[in-house]
């Protein structure tokens, strides 16, 4: 997908549903504001407690056999929530199934109201599914909830130190696209015109 797409994303704005109270016509709270690329489509969503987790592939992969998934995470009632704490986690609950792992943060600038922070997430080889996984991770944390959005490429292992299996072009544009991802909440005025 090249930049040009990206930027024509801006006007198809979805509101992901997983963290939005809706009333008779009017949509209420913080939410998520999700373009989902083109060519891509959802193959899970659940609400699982807190966790609300939706995953998008491209066409013509599932849920199973994937080479790229966008994974968007939701921990509901996690209001402000130190961004860097939020990604520790992960990145801890990532390195248990790695234990060939490396991870750098990422400096994100202007990308919002919210504290974010984005780091890099280098696996070689994954000891539950065998495949080397290269992850770019973002954390925002909102007045409500904190938001997990992750893109993740899976294929064959790779030695983590050497740096990560894909492409500085294509890291650049899935970098842009999680950061021009944000949270809004039409309470606090931030959102689009068309949704409050």
């Amino acid at each position: 997908m090249p930049c040009s797409q990206l930027k024509r994303l801006l006007p198809a704005l979805l509101v992901l549903p997983l963290a939005i109270a809706v009333a008779e016509e009017k949509v209420l709270g913080e939410q998520l504001l999700f373009a989902e690329p083109e060519g891509w489509e959802e193959v899970y969503a659940d609400r699982e407690g807190q966790l609300s987790t939706t995953e998008y592939v491209p066409a013509g992969q599932n849920a199973t056999n994937w080479q790229e998934m966008l994974s968007i995470q939701i921990l509901l009632g996690k209001p402000d929530a130190d961004p860097d704490a939020m990604l520790s986690q992960a990145a801890l609950h990532l390195e248990k199934s790695c234990p060939d792992f490396e991870l750098q943060p990422i400096e994100l600038g202007g990308v919002g109201d919210y504290p974010t922070l984005a780091v890099m997430v280098m696996c070689g080889q994954n000891t539950q599914s065998g495949h080397g996984e290269f992850t770019l991770l973002r954390g925002i944390s909102g007045k409500e909830n904190f938001y997990l959005l992750q893109k993740i490429w899976r294929g064959p292992a790779y030695q983590a130190e050497t740096g990560p299996p894909v492409s500085l072009d294509e890291r650049k544009f899935w970098l842009g696209f999680l950061a021009f991802l944000t949270v809004c909440d039409p309470a606090l005025g931030n959102c689009p015109e068309n949704l409050e």
